[in-house]
């Protein structure tokens, strides 16, 4: 297992997923929705109702799909900390992640 690729704060490598991430309203949501569907190939409905619904619970539970798929080391509650303090970073970063290793 390894961790992820992409920075938690590095949104420079993809300006334009930052600039969506951070001043779109539901910009993390919808960035991590289109990430778990890219990834997972299910839909992304399922991944945005979760996360609006439940917040940073349904981030961490999205982010833990990712992490799964990846092999990318870390924890249920890492997430759910990662999500609650920044989910603007978050969201683009998976969204990053997802977008590098599935073209």
């Amino acid at each position: 297992m390894s961790g992820f690729n992409e920075e938690l704060f590095g949104c420079f490598s993809d300006c334009p997923v930052c600039l969506f991430g951070h001043f779109i309203p539901l910009g993390p949501c919808l960035l991590q929705a289109a990430a778990v569907d890219r990834a997972t190939g299910t839909g992304a409905i399922v991944p945005f109702i979760l996360v609006c619904c439940l917040c940073s619970i349904g981030g961490a539970i999205n982010r833990g799909r990712i992490r799964e798929i990846f092999a990318i080391r870390g924890g249920f509650i890492e997430d759910c900390c990662i999500w609650y303090c920044c989910c603007s970073c978050a969201g683009c970063q998976e969204y990053r992640e997802v977008k590098q290793r599935k073209p």
